[in-house]
């Protein structure tokens, strides 16, 4: 259950089988998540977010390893949405290396004349590198 500390409570003592058992509470609140997942960037919105799924997840029972995997999702969902700006003569430039690419990838092809799976395979392989190297 996500709440206040009184709603929590309150909900705890509305059953009456309660006396007999024995439970084992775990608490979190926004600071918590902060300090367990040592990101002390996430907005109030994504640590009211992350406690909101947590909460989800604890009704199978959770850990710590669930909260660090749901901020993390949290923190991709933000990536993909991030924008960037890029200065017009920056852009020039990558399209015209993009040109220059697709003209020796063209010109490789009719030269080897060959595997066009293979080679097409192979330059893939360096795009992703330089994508991989780009994100990081």
């Amino acid at each position: 259950m996500i709440g206040t500390a009184r709603e929590v409570i309150s909900e705890m003592l509305k059953h009456s089988d309660l006396d007999s058992k024995r439970f084992v509470f775990a608490t979190w609140d926004r600071d918590d998540i902060r300090s367990t997942c040592l990101d002390w960037d996430l907005s109030d919105d994504e640590l009211d977010e992350t406690l909101r799924r947590v909460n989800i997840n604890l009704e199978c029972g959770g850990d710590i390893g669930q909260i660090h995997q749901i901020v993390n999702e949290i923190l991709d969902e933000r990536r993909s949405k991030r924008t960037v700006e890029i200065p017009a003569s920056s852009l020039e430039i990558i399209m015209e290396l993009a040109e220059k690419e697709i003209k020796r990838f063209t010109d490789q092809v009719e030269q080897e004349g060959g595997n066009k799976t293979q080679i097409l395979n192979n330059e893939r392989g360096v795009m992703d590198s330089l994508r991989d190297a780009l994100n990081t």
